[in-house]
């Protein structure tokens, strides 16, 4: 009897091991163990602003088995420069492609063969609405409504009567359109006047002394982290800017702690942290698994300012630590 039992306790243990055999195989039948490599490209990659996203991608990539080259980068010159190096990790082996296009999408479109089976994700801005590549990025029309509602709920009636500038950053950029359509949706009935909208409309993005031509404005807005450090600098150095009330939208140190010292009156954050790990894990998924598409992801953001500056959760987005 007890040997009938014992040979029905090793039956019993056979078929569970089969069923979870079994189990293991429907799920993960589509994935190769292989590492993969993924090369990510942004504009000026050793900024401090990348930091964040830096951070994100290496906890991503080593919880998928990914080889991460984020690639070292200057400052861009042109959309040229950016499809070249595109073009030379592909040669060199790259399996799926991260970018941040620095400018217009139309090279983008018109030179996408060069992708011709490799998974690409886009970071913070799309070729078109309706999208070319997958994207991994904020709602970016709703960072610039949450820009100007934060200048609305700081001011209130006190806008009657005030000037605004608005950095807008480049113009041939998707996001840079929608975070513009976004401020002057929430900026409507207002009784403040936009004196004047500055786009990067040339190659070089930086040309200080455009905006040092610009009359100077009660207010601000500055729409991308890089028009947010061009502004820090202007407020520090030219006198008759230093009580012009600064708005923007960025992560770098520099930002953050001119927002600590008060000359950043409020601050919209990406997460990039997650705008970091999102994107290589699709891009993982689609190299680990053969039937898997490329999906857009939509990560959040903060509105911080002095108050909230350090509330726990706003740390963690804004220095996260990969243990």
């Amino acid at each position: 009897m007890k040997r009938n039992r014992f040979y029905f306790g090793i039956l019993i243990l056979i078929l569970v091991m089969l069923i979870v055999w079994a189990s293991y195989q429907l799920l993960y039948a589509g994935r190769e163990q292989e590492t993969h490599t993924i090369s990510v490209i942004v504009n000026d990659s050793n900024h401090d602003r990348w930091m964040a996203l830096h951070q994100g991608m290496d906890q991503a990539a080593g919880d998928n088995n990914i080889n991460l080259n984020f690639v070292s980068t200057g400052t861009f010159t042109g959309v040229e420069e950016e499809l070249a190096l595109v073009e030379r990790e592909l040669e060199n082996g790259a399996e799926g492609i991260i970018v941040q296009m620095v400018a217009g999408a139309q090279e983008f479109h018109e030179r996408r063969q060069l992708f011709d089976g490799v998974p690409v994700m886009l970071l913070e801005t799309d070729i078109t609405p309706e999208g070319v590549f997958a994207i991994t990025g904020p709602d970016n029309a709703a960072i610039g409504r949450a820009l100007g509602y934060a200048l609305k709920a700081d001011l209130g009636e006190n806008l009657s009567g005030k000037t605004i500038g608005i950095l807008c950053g480049n113009e041939e950029k998707l996001s840079s359109q929608q975070r513009l359509a976004g401020v002057k949706e929430a900026l409507t009935g207002a009784s403040a006047e936009i004196l004047w909208t500055l786009g990067e409309e040339t190659e070089l993005a930086d040309d200080a002394n455009t905006l040092l031509q610009m009359p100077p404005v009660d207010i601000v807005l500055a729409l991308e982290n890089d028009e947010t450090e061009r502004m820090v600098d202007l407020l520090q150095s030219d006198k008759t800017r230093k009580k012009s009330l600064l708005y923007g939208v960025g992560c770098s140190e520099k930002a953050v702690y001119y927002l600590d010292k008060g000359v950043i009156r409020t601050l919209v954050v990406p997460n990039e942290f997650n705008m970091g790990y999102q994107s290589v894990e699709s891009i993982a998924k689609q190299l680990h698994y053969r039937l898997a598409k490329a999906e857009d992801c939509e990560v959040d953001f903060l509105v911080v300012d002095q108050t909230n500056l350090y509330a726990s959760d706003n740390q963690k987005i804004l220095f996260p630590i990969v243990q």
